[in-house]
C-alpha cells in the first residue's frame, strides 16, 4: 500500500500502469466519504499510460480528519497536494458523481491547471437537479415505497429498517442493479467516511440535508474551456437527460450513455465505459 503524507493528512493511493510520456489519469471516487479500490476497474485504463486513484481523507486507510475539514475546500486542496507530490504536469482529471463536483472544484480553483480533458461520470453539478430527478425516479416506485420515504424523511426516521428497505429498492433500480456487488459494497467497512457522506449530503442519494445540499456549479460550466466528456447510465439517479443538458452548456463538453447501466457504471458495465473513455482520450490528444 503507497501513502503520500501532506499538510492535511496521509492519503491512501494506487498507482498502476506504465511510466510513459501520455498524461496520467487521475480517477476520483465517489461520496463524499466514499474509497477507491486498489483493484478497481479505473485501472483498465492503465494500458499505455499511468493512472491514479487515492481515498480521500478522512475515509477508508487515508487519515482521520476533524469534523470541521469536512468541507469541498479541503479536498480541492489535498488533490493538489497530491499532484505536486506525484509530480504530474498535465494529466486526465475523471471522476463519479461527488468526483466530477471535485474535478470542476479543482478546475474552477486553479483556472484548468495542468488539466487535459474532464470525465464526468454520473456527475453532481447541482444538488437541486439530483433532487428533482429523483423525485421523478421516486415516483416510479410501489406507492407504499414512496410513503415510507417521505414519512421517514418528514420525522426524521432515517434509520428505521423499512426506510433502508425502501431505500435499496431505489439503488437496486438506480445506483448499482447487481445485488451481489451491492451486498459487497454495504459490507466494506468505512464507518468516518459514512459519518463525511450524511453530514455533507444526508442519509441517503436522493435526501440532500448536508452541507451540499446547495451545491451548484451549472452556471460556471461555460468556464470549463478543455475537452469534456459526461457519461451517464441508461437507469442512472444522475439521468442521462440531465447530464446532455450539462454536455451542451461545456463550450468543449461531449456526452454518452451507457445502456444498461445506473450510476455504478465501473461496476455494471466497465468494458464499455473503459472503452468509451479511451475513445474520448485519443480523440482529445490526437
Amino acid at each position: 500500500m503507497a501513502y503520500i503524507e501532506h499538510p492535511l493528512g496521509r492519503t491512501h493511493f494506487t498507482k498502476k500502469g506504465p511510466d510513459k510520456g501520455s498524461p496520467a489519469i487521475i480517477w476520483l471516487h465517489g461520496g463524499p466519504g466514499g474509497m477507491h479500490k486498489p483493484t478497481g476497474e479505473q485501472f483498465r485504463l492503465a494500458k499505455d499510460r499511468t493512472v491514479y486513484s487515492y481515498t480521500q481523507l478522512g475515509s477508508g486507510r487515508s487519515s482521520e480528519i476533524p469534523r470541521r475539514q469536512w468541507k469541498v475546500a479541503t479536498f480541492v486542496k489535498e488533490l493538489d497536494y497530491l499532484i505536486h507530490a506525484w509530480g504530474l504536469s498535465d494529466f486526465h482529471l475523471m471522476g463519479g458523481s461527488w468526483g466530477t463536483s471535485l474535478a470542476i472544484e479543482y478546475y474552477l480553483r486553479y483556472k484548468g491547471r495542468g488539466i487535459k480533458s474532464l470525465v464526468l461520470q454520473s456527475p453532481l453539478i447541482s444538488s437541486l437537479d439530483w433532487q428533482e430527478d429523483a423525485e421523478r425516479l421516486k415516483k416510479n416506485l410501489p406507492d407504499k415505497v414512496q410513503k415510507v420515504i417521505y414519512h421517514c424523511e418528514a420525522v426524521k426516521a432515517t434509520d428505521a429498517q423499512v426506510y433502508k428497505d425502501a431505500v435499496d429498492l431505489y439503488y437496486s433500480r438506480h445506483v448499482l442493479r447487481n445485488a451481489k456487488k451491492r451486498l459487497a459494497a454495504s459490507k466494506r467497512k468505512n464507518p468516518n467516511g459514512k459519518k463525511i457522506y450524511k453530514t455533507m449530503w444526508g442519509a441517503s442519494e436522493f435526501s440532500a440535508t448536508g452541507t451540499l445540499k446547495a451545491y451548484d456549479r451549472s452556471e460556471h460550466l461555460a468556464e470549463i474551456l478543455v475537452p469534456t466528456l459526461i457519461v451517464c447510465g441508461e437507469h442512472d439517479e444522475a439521468t442521462p437527460s440531465t447530464g446532455l443538458k450539462y454536455a451542451k452548456q461545456l463550450p468543449l463538453g461531449q456526452f454518452a450513455e451507457v445502456k444498461g447501466a445506473s450510476h455504478s457504471i465501473w461496476e455494471e458495465k466497465p468494458a464499455r465505459l473503459a472503452n468509451i473513455i479511451q475513445r474520448f482520450i485519443d480523440k482529445t490528444e490526437s
